[in-house]
This record gives C-alpha cells, structure tokens and sequence, in this order.
C-alpha cells in the first residue's frame, strides 16, 4: 500500500474519510457538510502534471503531493471557493476563487477576475453564477440584475 502515489492523503486528511479506488488511482475526500467532496486522481502516463485534484465545478492539475495538499487545504480552510458561471442553465466557465475575493464582490469586480470587460462584457456571455465551497454555508447562487440599464448588480438567489 505504501507504493501507491495517493496514500499520502490518508495522513494530511486524516481527519476526513478518505476513500481509495481498487487501483489507487482515484481518493476522495468525504465532505461532511454535504455532497461535495474532494477528488483526486493520479495519471501515471503523465509526467508533468500527473495529479487531477477537482472539488465541485472547479479542477486543477498539480505537480506533486505538496502542491495537493495545499490546494485541498485551501479548499478545506474556506480560503478558496469554485465559481462557474451559467448562461440559460448552461454551464459557461469556472475558476476557483479567494475568500478575500468574495467580501466585496460585484460585477464589475467579476468582470476584472474574469477578463470579460471592455467590448466583450461579462453579461453578454453568463446571466447567472454559483459559488461552492467546502462548508455548505458559505454557498450560494446568484443573478445579474440591470438597474436603470446602467449599473449592474448581484443578486444572490
């Protein structure tokens, strides 16, 4: 069992379960909050990035065990969330983003973060966006709403 490449995760998480695939190349991570938990995959045939580590909308692909274990951490410590963003019910695009990122956030902070300013406007591509973090609480979803056809606000649902 030692040899496995994602045994490391049962020690860093060791106050989650963590589930192994029969071939080791597959663990989750148990999220207690609720369903969304934490996946990470190991890609032997990869010599770059050969781990996939993903937690809701969002995926990464990482280097070795350290740069995993502190995505997750991240993840876990409520310092990074998923966001993706919908357009008619469609999944668009996603990213992760910082909790710091969340405390005052607006349209036009949405735009920056996602590069759709200027000609191409955030509005014209999504009209809604869910936030998913590891604790459920700080989850939500929310609309883009024109006021006066001029400022535009969020309105979380």
């Amino acid at each position: 069992m030692a040899d496995h490449k994602l045994i490391f995760l049962k020690n860093a998480f060791s106050k989650y379960d963590v589930q192994f695939s029969e071939g080791f190349t597959k663990a989750t991570i148990v999220n207690p909050f609720y369903d969304q938990n934490i996946t990470v995959y190991y890609d032997e045939d990869d010599d770059f990035t050969p781990f996939c580590v993903s937690f809701s909308f969002q995926h990464c692909h990482l280097i070795d065990e350290e740069d995993v274990v502190e995505w997750i951490n991240s993840i876990i410590a409520g310092n990074k969330f998923a966001i993706e963003f919908f357009n008619n019910g469609q999944q668009c695009f996603g990213s992760e983003i910082e909790s710091k990122e969340l405390l005052d956030l607006s349209y036009e902070k949405l735009e920056q973060f996602t590069g759709y300013y200027g000609s191409t406007k955030l509005l014209s591509i999504v009209d809604t966006f869910k936030v998913r973090g590891w604790n459920n609480q700080h989850n939500f979803d929310a609309t883009f709403v024109c006021e006066n056809n001029e400022h535009i606000l969020i309105k979380k649902l």
